[in-house]
């Protein structure tokens, strides 16, 4: 039985396909949210969106202050390469935007890096109280 290998392969053929077709192949992540424009800490159109501004310590970790004076920690699983040094980000929200309901960042290259938490910081102060207020009152 002297087969031609194109005729072997002739049958392999529609077989891969089929198996192709049969595994299980996972879906995209749904869109987290809408992203924002890229925004400088303390910009004015940084106040559109709840935010005061933010700084970034180290790659794995962002500091959120709130519009309302409350800061929040977002957290990365990874490292964000670059967020450090960045001059703007974007951000992944919800809408209505909300500090504690972000979602993560987008860097200026495109680069996208999700929460693994966004916690409030404990300042001693509720939200929305300024530290000069309060001891401009205790006096």
């Amino acid at each position: 039985m002297n087969t031609p290998p194109y005729r072997m392969l002739g049958w392999l053929a529609p077989l891969a396909l089929m198996a192709c077709a049969a595994t299980h192949h996972p879906q995209e992540a749904a869109d987290p949210g809408k992203v924002t424009p890229q925004l400088r800490p303390g910009s004015n159109e940084s106040r559109t969106y709840s935010l005061e501004s933010w700084i970034a310590p180290d790659d794995h970790t962002v500091i959120l202050n709130a519009v309302d004076r409350s800061l929040f920690a977002g957290r990365f699983k990874a490292q964000c390469t670059g967020l450090r040094l960045a001059n703007t980000i974007a951000f992944v929200i919800q809408t209505p935007p909300q500090v504690d309901k972000y979602q993560g960042i987008v860097l200026p290259d495109g680069k996208r890096c999700l929460f693994t938490s966004l916690t409030r910081l404990d300042t001693g102060l509720a939200p929305g109280k300024d530290s000069t207020a309060t001891a401009t009152q205790s006096q």
